[in-house]
């Protein structure tokens, strides 16, 4: 049982510090298009990739958050994720690119907030 625990503690990590990356650049996109121009054009602008990072990232986190939820019954971090999904898709749906940096921002610290009280969960309900 401990083994299983390090392993999804080590996925977890991965899926908190892309929820972080995923909010830096949220963040820093709209700065760094503003001041370096030439980066309009690149990898940065690109949409493409950027909706397969944030269903990655939402598959990975609802995968684990899932796992856990089954385990401890907290369901706070799964209406985080449901709340940041719903962020996401209203954007991509309805308010379209302008409002990006506001709804990448706040889905991305959603989904942050809900690996760390799914963690202090998993570190209360459980002895391993």
């Amino acid at each position: 049982m401990e083994h299983t625990h390090r392993h999804t503690l080590k996925i977890e990590k991965v899926g908190f510090y892309l929820s972080i990356l995923c909010a830096i650049h949220c963040i820093a996109t709209p700065v760094l298009i503003t001041l370096i121009p030439f980066l309009g054009g690149s990898l940065i602008a690109d949409h493409s990739w950027e909706l397969w990072f944030i269903g990655g990232s939402i598959l990975l986190a609802g995968i684990i958050l899932w796992i856990d939820y089954r385990k401890h019954l907290n369901t706070i971090p799964l209406l985080l994720l449901n709340g940041s999904l719903l962020i996401k898709l209203t954007e991509v749906l309805w308010l379209g690119e302008s409002f990006e940096f506001i709804t990448g921002s706040i889905g991305a610290l959603l989904i942050a907030s809900a690996y760390y009280i799914n963690w202090k969960a998993k570190v209360k309900s459980c002895d391993c």
